[in-house]
């Protein structure tokens, strides 16, 4: 059953690079996301589990999915046949769907070699192993979006509001359609956006859409652990979301 789900499906897995390769060129020329018809991670994952279920299993077993998250500008869903859990991607437009995600550059420096070693933590922000990047003493924030893609419009004022809040605490680098601080967006993004990179420390490619109105209490605890819970007026709001961050 499972050798033949993934005999089905590894030819599908020869567009990642394809993927990785054109969410990077597009952005890198014109400021823009990938894809401006991009679907939630629930409606992506339905949408992968309706071609699974009908053109792969065939009514031989159902798939259902048990957990799906937003993993280096991809949807990975973690399915369940049967008794056994299979990891499955499907890009953010719902239009390509495989087995596995292949690096065929390898990671870029700070960055795990593999998806299984990379650590996150609250926001679904991965932890990166570089120290953290200050300027003028101050842990530096960085966005990187443009006003053409949903996500970021939606991920934009937030963390500006969030930023504000931290006034004299943090470097705020606002990148929305800007070509600034490329070498950083390179180091810590896959090409998709929004991408939010807190003090070379936590980074995260996507919105906080799945999280909703949580999303502002985890970019704050997240920078609150970079200034040492300072301003205290900002940060003992949030302290226990800062406990958790590792």
């Amino acid at each position: 059953m499972f050798e033949r789900i993934t005999k089905n499906l590894i030819p599908l897995a020869i567009v990642i690079a394809g993927v990785c390769i054109a969410g990077a060129i597009i952005y890198i020329n014109v400021g823009k996301c990938p894809s401006e018809n991009w679907l939630s991670s629930q409606e992506a994952a339905n949408k992968a589990l309706d071609f699974i279920n009908q053109n792969i299993l065939s009514g031989q077993a159902t798939a259902s999915l048990v957990d799906v998250v937003e993993e280096n500008g991809l949807y990975k869903m973690k399915t369940k046949i049967g008794e056994e859990e299979l990891d499955l991607y499907v890009s953010q437009d719902g239009k390509l769907l495989f087995p596995q995600a292949i690096n065929l550059e390898g990671a870029p420096t700070g960055q795990p070699t593999t998806q299984e070693e990379q650590k996150y933590t609250i926001g679904n922000f991965i932890i990166s192993e570089d120290e953290v990047c200050k300027e003028n003493e101050m842990p530096v924030i960085y966005f990187f979006g443009s006003k053409s893609c949903p996500h970021c419009t939606w991920e934009h004022p937030i963390v500006e509001k969030v930023a504000k809040d931290f006034e004299g605490y943090i470097s705020f680098h606002n990148n929305m359609d800007s070509d600034a601080d490329r070498d950083v967006f390179s180091k810590y993004s896959t090409g998709g956006i929004p991408t939010l990179v807190f003090g070379c420390k936590y980074y995260r490619v996507g919105s906080g859409e799945q999280i909703g109105e949580e999303e502002s209490k985890v970019l704050t605890a997240l920078i609150c652990k970079l200034t040492e819970n300072q301003p205290l007026s900002v940060c003992n709001l949030v302290q226990d979301l800062i406990n958790q961050v590792d």
